[in-house]
């Protein structure tokens, strides 16, 4: 038999568990548990919690616009051999879901630094994302990744602009050469 302990938790904490237990259909004590399980499953591999559940969030989202999980090599080769009409109507609809994706993040998250870098790191997952304090909320923000090419990199920057503008980030500075997008940001 298992010891009791007990808690305390926030009132407002523990009304919004019932709710959300309530529109699952189940007890309040299971549903706790529930979360808790997963919750320390998830922190067995990654130890910011915060983050765990963030990125879940934030590929939830992604999911449910369209976003498909591919082989990276696959894709790149992909787009690599586009027509320069395909291409462009590619580059149309990634400025349109990033812009909407930023939204989004901005309306969940707020307009903050580690909401670009998650939204990021969800978006290009084989880049290296490094965000470094430049000053006051000015930030130099460079992306990387030795997989992309010429074309590859210009999605990244027309996704990286998008993203910015709709989370209310202010561009600096924005340039790129290949596999590199270089750029200096104010979060106001």
């Amino acid at each position: 038999m298992s010891a009791r302990r007990f808690i305390p938790i926030s009132e407002s904490v523990i009304a919004l568990a019932i709710k959300i237990a309530e529109r699952e259909g189940m007890p309040l004590r299971e549903f706790i548990e529930r979360v808790l399980n997963e919750v320390l499953k998830s922190m067995q591999y990654r130890s910011n919690i915060t983050e765990v559940l963030a990125l879940s969030d934030l590929m939830d989202d992604l999911r449910r616009m369209g976003g498909a999980l591919l082989p990276s090599d696959v894709v790149y080769r992909l787009i690599d051999s586009m027509s320069e009409e395909l291409y462009d109507e590619l580059l149309n609809t990634m400025r349109r879901s990033a812009s909407w994706y930023g939204m989004l993040v901005r309306v969940k998250r707020g307009t903050t630094v580690e909401a670009l870098k998650l939204v990021l790191s969800i978006w290009f997952p084989d880049t290296n994302v490094s965000i470094t304090g430049e000053g006051s909320k000015v930030f130099r923000v460079v992306i990387s990744s030795p997989k992309y090419s010429e074309r590859l990199t210009k999605i990244l920057e027309v996704v990286v602009r998008e993203l910015c503008e709709s989370m209310g980030i202010k561009i600096k500075e924005l340039g790129s050469e290949v596999g590199v997008i270089k750029a200096i940001i104010e979060v106001v």
